[in-house]
């Protein structure tokens, strides 16, 4: 991909250009580094699993952004690895279904981030003097984001039970 020659791009090379580049800006749209979309559309717009080094060549990235990638893609349901027999290098393709990577990226993510999220609200609202009115309007404040977090611990385990992931 990134080393074709520029005389002759077909158009299914140019397709899975396209492909990689919606998949970076969507991975970076989601706060993860851009070379998990650039594999995860590399691995997409595959018709074969590739091995880490075909990756490396083909993205034109370093062999520890591949290598992390591709754990954390393992870990987002994203990305499988297939180990064939008389072959000594793993070889990884990509789970199409929408509904495994949204769940991954909710139960390696979001979750976590959330429950952290929460804990920190609830350290500020300790902070806070109780009969103070100064901090009035700051006490409603984060009652109300607090709440959000009370829905959204509510919400994502049922979307990941909805998407088949939990």
């Amino acid at each position: 991909m990134g080393n074709a020659s520029p005389a002759f791009v077909s158009t299914a090379d140019a397709c899975a250009e396209g492909v990689i580049s919606i998949f970076t800006d969507l991975s970076e749209l989601f706060g993860n580094p851009k070379s998990y979309g650039q594999i995860y559309g590399l691995l997409f717009a595959s018709d074969e699993p590739l091995t880490g080094d075909e990756i490396v060549r083909r993205l034109g990235i370093s062999r520890g952004s591949v290598s992390q990638g591709l754990r954390q893609l393992e870990a987002f349901g994203a990305v499988v690895r297939e180990k064939n027999d008389g072959i000594r290098q793993a070889r990884y393709r990509a789970r199409l279904e929408m509904k495994l990577l949204i769940s991954g990226f909710l139960q390696e993510r979001a979750i976590p981030r959330l429950e952290s999220t929460e804990a920190r609200v609830k350290a500020l609202q300790r902070t806070l003097t109780p009969r103070d009115p100064s901090c009035a309007a700051m006490r409603f404040r984060l009652a109300r984001l607090a709440k959000w977090h009370r829905s959204a611990r509510t919400l994502l385990p049922i979307a990941r039970k909805i998407l088949g992931g939990g």
